[in-house]
């Protein structure tokens, strides 16, 4: 994800603080910044990786519209989409650091903030292109020669092509019982790499960007059944990078939340935060992810004291995917349902076989009633709906709006119709699905790259 994406995510916080034209005023108001410690960048405390997230079920999330009920309209996805991001929990594609400030010893708390990073635990020092962190991947992280696919150059007491050996030929391993780095283990022996005393199949060290256990995979192994290298260890955290795209121009993060505050409710402590900006990209299946820029987004958790620090339990994070955000979204392409990388998240939830999974209504205006609607007013002015004006052609996009006061705008000459804006300036169609998650976190260590 890049810097530039998430500048236009943070549109997100401006739609969600739209004005209403009922007594209920607007449906997200922008939190005004508590009384406390600024945000500092990795000077704060707590700092933490959320280590498991799903997509909740249907009686699961906030009352997002204040009309008494529960919010979660993507909960139709919710079993589609366990599997995928187990996956990439277990891939390490999900790095998602929080960090808190003035809040250096938890308790009850009227005034707490944190942000919200992009993470990086899986490295490419070397700039060979090879990651580090995977089973095949690479494994020396301070070499750019030494990786997959690389030629073993003789006598260079190192691994080059990452077989877990040094100086072997065709695989046959050399019988060279010099010792040259002291470490009292040679390259007969299995040392992989005789240039380097932290290397010699011993136990395997995260973080450091070496093969250490020699099975040809840095920052990797296994410990029994588990792997031994991971940003979910609740023991011992390792360090995890910070992306540069964490951050705005002026240096802050793009994704914080700072009208936070934590009520001890019957001896357990309880976070509540929001309505701000949240974002995290889930795969929904095999070439189809959904990027959750949510408004509105809602925080609750529980703070405990963990083995090794503290920690979320229970967490529950709920928001909207507004239209114009999810029109953003693009690249996706998945053959089966005839979407391609030129439509966007908007067209594969509105003209696409993703409404029916999220049992979207239809439209009450008899002129567009096969059209889907989003489930959350966010300006009040009555459900924006969506439609491909030729469901029955082979292009499923969206390319007319119809606004909540019955305005309609159309695509036009490369202009998407989600970009419209009305007599003042604001964006006209803010409404979108809205989605509940349960999450969880455990410490971790937040560095800069």
């Amino acid at each position: 994800m890049t810097r530039n994406h998430l500048s236009v995510l943070a549109l997100g916080l401006v739609l969600g603080c739209g004005g209403g034209d009922d007594d209920g005023g607007p449906l997200f108001e922008q939190q005004i910044e508590c009384e406390g410690a600024s945000i500092d960048p990795l000077a704060g405390s707590q700092q933490q990786v959320i280590s498991s997230i799903d997509i909740a079920g249907r009686d699961v999330g906030f009352d997002l519209d204040r009309d008494g009920e529960i919010d979660n309209q993507l909960y139709g996805v919710s079993d589609l989409a366990h599997d995928g991001i187990q996956d990439s929990f277990n891939n390490f594609d999900i790095i998602a650091p929080i960090e808190f400030f003035d809040f250096d010893q938890p308790a009850a708390d009227d005034c707490v903030k944190f942000a919200v990073y992009l993470g990086k635990y899986k490295l490419d020092t070397d700039g060979d292109t090879q990651v580090t962190a995977r089973s095949d991947g690479d494994c020396n992280d301070l070499e750019p020669g030494a990786m997959r696919g690389a030629t073993e150059i003789a006598d260079n007491f190192m691994d080059d092509d990452c077989d877990g050996m040094a100086d072997d030929d065709n695989d046959v391993a050399s019988d060279n019982t010099d010792d040259m780095d002291g470490d009292g283990v040679t390259i007969a022996d299995g040392d992989c790499d005789d240039t380097r005393m932290e290397v010699k199949g011993d136990a395997e060290v995260c973080g450091d960007g070496l093969d250490n256990d020699c099975d040809g995979a840095a920052d990797w192994g296994m410990d029994g059944d588990n792997v031994a290298c991971t940003p979910y260890d609740d023991a011992s955290p390792d360090r995890l990078e910070l992306d540069p795209a964490s951050f705005d121009d002026s240096g802050a993060p793009v994704i914080a939340f700072t009208d936070g505050e934590v009520v001890d409710e019957g001896g357990a402590l309880k976070l509540h935060a929001g309505p701000a900006l949240f974002s995290i990209n889930l795969p929904i299946q095999t070439g189809l992810a959904l990027d959750l820029t949510l408004t509105g987004a809602t925080i609750e958790g529980e703070i405990y004291q963990s083995s090794s620090g503290w920690a979320i339990q229970n967490g529950k994070l709920g928001g909207v995917i507004d239209a114009r955000t999810a029109d953003k979204v693009r690249g996706i392409e998945v053959p089966d349902i005839n979407l391609g990388p030129d439509d966007s998240l908007l067209d594969a939830i509105f003209a696409n076989v993703l409404g029916v999974f999220l049992a979207l209504p239809k439209s009450e205006n008899p002129m567009y009633a096969e059209c889907h609607v989003p489930d959350i007013d966010v300006d009040r002015d009555g459900l924006e709906i969506f439609c491909d004006s030729n469901p029955e052609d082979d292009v499923m996009q969206v390319d007319t709006c119809i606004d909540g006061d019955g305005t309609v705008v159309t695509d036009n000459g490369g202009s998407n119709c989600t970009e419209a804006v009305d007599g003042d300036g604001n964006p006209r169609f803010v409404d979108g699905i809205s989605v509940a998650l349960t999450f969880a976190t455990v410490p971790a260590v937040l560095a800069e790259p």
